[in-house]
């Protein structure tokens, strides 16, 4: 089971993230992020999403979060990914990263980190759910 963490929870796209995980064979929502101060910090990911009580609250500690996860999935903005790149090089968490806008040093230091750490970058992804749906479950085989 492919432990999962997803961050920007509070957003249109980390809701589908979550749902997906939580509809995915062999993955698992461990965690859920939202930025600081983000009225959603405290509530079930999963009552937040629409799919039912998860027992994960979302939280704005990334690191902490991290700690109960195989995989973090983010479709922040290009700074919190950053963040999150270094976050999960330092303790070894895979990453899959959906975030646009990244400019050139932003990719070659995501094309760096995945020297240490699996990366799967697919900043495309205006597809939808669907390819969400594809990317965990590759994601779940590959990494898992």
């Amino acid at each position: 089971m492919t432990k999962i963490v997803i961050t920007g929870v509070a957003g249109r796209m980390g809701r589908s993230l979550v749902e997906a995980v939580v509809s995915t064979e062999n993955a698992h929502l461990t965690g859920a992020i939202a930025r600081r101060g983000s009225s959603v910090v405290g509530v079930d990911a999963g009552e937040l999403a629409g799919v039912g009580r998860q027992e994960v609250k979302v939280t704005d500690q990334a690191k902490v979060a991290l700690e109960q996860a195989d995989v973090l999935i983010d479709f922040t903005s290009p700074e919190t990914t950053m963040a999150n790149l270094e976050l999960c090089r330092q303790s070894g968490c895979k990453l899959v990263i959906g975030t646009t806008g990244l400019n050139d040093e932003q990719k070659a230091a995501i094309a760096r980190a995945a020297q240490d750490i699996a990366i799967v970058f697919a900043p495309n992804m205006s597809v939808g759910v669907n390819l969400c749906l594809k990317l965990l479950d590759v994601a779940a085989r590959v990494m898992g």
